[in-house]
Parts: structure tokens; sequence; C-alpha cells
């Protein structure tokens, strides 16, 4: 990483990367222009240091900020949150101070070598609980060189399912997911909520628990029951607007079943983050840290 005290770049802000926003694939990062060639090693890799009165070659820094660039890489951050950032959440609630004020305490404290329990945001879709999510897992990846994955789960079961008819077993798919120090599932509860389905989440999430490992949630589902959401022009992209009304108004214990329910409070601290409305609807005025995702 920059040496401390150094002038700040205007494109990275003395970080030494930047991360990029190509839509249709996932969020990368790369070194910034002021850290292309390392003025420290000079691109050797290497640094000499002063130790008992002779010099002895370290690992220079800028292999350390490529390893954390490689880490982050491997997430698969959706592009439309390729930003997303804890200096770029807009707390515009208590909801939102508080759920952020979780989430970086989590990143800032998360240990590899000890077990630490997620988070599960809940709240109406546009909250900004997506971009929360993100922010951890860069942070992590970034600061810290912790590893992470990003899944929507309906995404995931998509996957499973094309893997069945490629004669691949779901394991395969599951297995990167099971060993990563920490996983962010996203848009939990979306799915038809079949038993199947279910097994799948009971499979992944049991394995995680068990080993010890953590996992962070996001859901549009609520803990207590509740009258759907009633916006003007909104789209009804389900079978039917009745359908579409029954299912908003489920709690998520309902829509995921009790064993997993008690699994998810066994795992993670329940946050409520919902302001009310949906702030997308506000995000021509959030500047580039405003991405809010669900």
């Amino acid at each position: 990483m920059p040496d401390p005290g150094t002038t700040s770049c205007s494109d990275c802000g003395g970080s030494g990367y930047v991360v990029e926003q190509v839509l249709g694939q996932p969020a990368r990062a790369r070194r910034c222009t002021c850290q292309s060639a390392c003025p420290r090693c000079g691109e050797t890799g290497y640094t000499l240091v002063p130790s008992g009165g002779s010099m002895v070659a370290q690992v220079c820094s800028c292999r350390h900020l490529d390893e954390r660039i490689g880490v982050f890489n491997q997430i698969g951050i959706p592009a439309a949150v390729a930003k997303a950032s804890f200096d770029g959440f807009k707390s515009w609630s208590p909801d939102h101070a508080k759920a952020k004020a979780v989430a970086e305490d989590f990143a800032r404290k998360f240990r590899k070598d000890a077990p630490t329990k997620g988070y599960l945001l809940y709240g109406r879709p546009g909250a900004g609980k997506t971009h929360l999510l993100v922010a951890t897992l860069r942070y992590l990846a970034l600061e810290k060189g912790v590893a992470g994955r990003y899944v929507e789960f309906m995404l995931l079961l998509s996957d499973i399912r094309s893997g069945f008819d490629a004669n691949r077993g779901h394991m395969e798919i599951l297995r990167p997911l099971l060993s990563v120090p920490v996983l962010a599932i996203d848009e939990l509860g979306k799915e038809r909520g079949t038993e199947w389905e279910r097994s799948m989440l009971d499979e992944l999430i049991s394995r995680r628990f068990n080993s010890g490992l953590a996992t962070l949630f996001a859901t549009n589902y609520f803990l207590e029951a509740r009258a759907p959401a009633e916006e003007p022009g909104r789209v009804v992209r389900t079978r039917s607007p009745e359908f579409q009304r029954d299912a908003e108004a489920m709690t998520l214990a309902q829509r995921v079943g009790d064993r997993i329910y008690s699994r998810l409070n066994e795992m993670c601290s329940f946050v409520k983050l919902d302001p009310g409305h949906d702030l997308r609807k506000d995000r021509h005025g959030a500047g580039s840290g405003g991405f809010w995702g669900s």
C-alpha cells in the first residue's frame, strides 16, 4: 500500500487501487496508475531494510496490494454496486446509521482465526442492504486480504439447476462457497420456497455454521407480519397481483421455513434497514457512492 504521509492520488485517494465498473461483468480492482511502477522496489517485489547491522530483503508492500486486489476480484460483486463502500453509504435514517455501524464493526473486527457471528439485514427493496454487503466484502478483501464471495440466492439456484442439465452435482456448485471465510447471500427468501430450494440453502448454511465460518445475508422479508408495500407505478413481476401481495406479506420465517430461520438466529445478528420507501429513486442525488441495490 502507499506509504503514509505521501501525497494522495486524486484517482485512488492514496489507497493504491481503483475499482472499475464495467456493466455486465463483475467488479474488478486494479493498481492505480500512481502505483503502476512501484517507487519503493522498482517492481522487483523486494526492498532492503536494516536488520542487525546489515541489510536484508523483505517483500514490498506492493506485492501485498496485488494479493489483495486478486482476492477482491474473486468475490463476484455485481457491476451495479461495484463502487459501494462504507464511505459512500449515506445514512438517511437511524436504521441506516445502525446498519452501517453493524456492518463496519463486523468488517473491522473480523479475524479468520476466530469464529465471527454474521449479520442479516432486512427491509424493503432499495434501502441499501446490498450496498452494505458489498462494502463489507470490499473492506475485508482490499484492506485486510480476507477472501469472500457474493451470491444472489436465486441465481445460485439457477446455476445448480443448469449444472444438473450438464450432469454436474449440486456440490460442484456449492463447494467453493463452503470454505470461503466470508460469504454474503443476497435476496434471501426471494425464491419460490420449494422443499428442494430450502434443502440447498439448509445444506449451504449448515455446513458453514458447523465450520465456524461467517455468513452475511440480506432479505426483503421482515421478521414480523406486515401489509405489503403499495407504491404508485410499481411493476408486478410475479404470476398475479394477488400472488405478489401474499408473498410480500409473508415473514422471513414463512419464506425459508422454521429450521432455517432457527439456524439464521444462531448465525447472525438481525438488523432492520427500512426507511419506509425505495431509496433507489433518490440515487441520482447520491453521487458516486449512491449505489443501493436491495
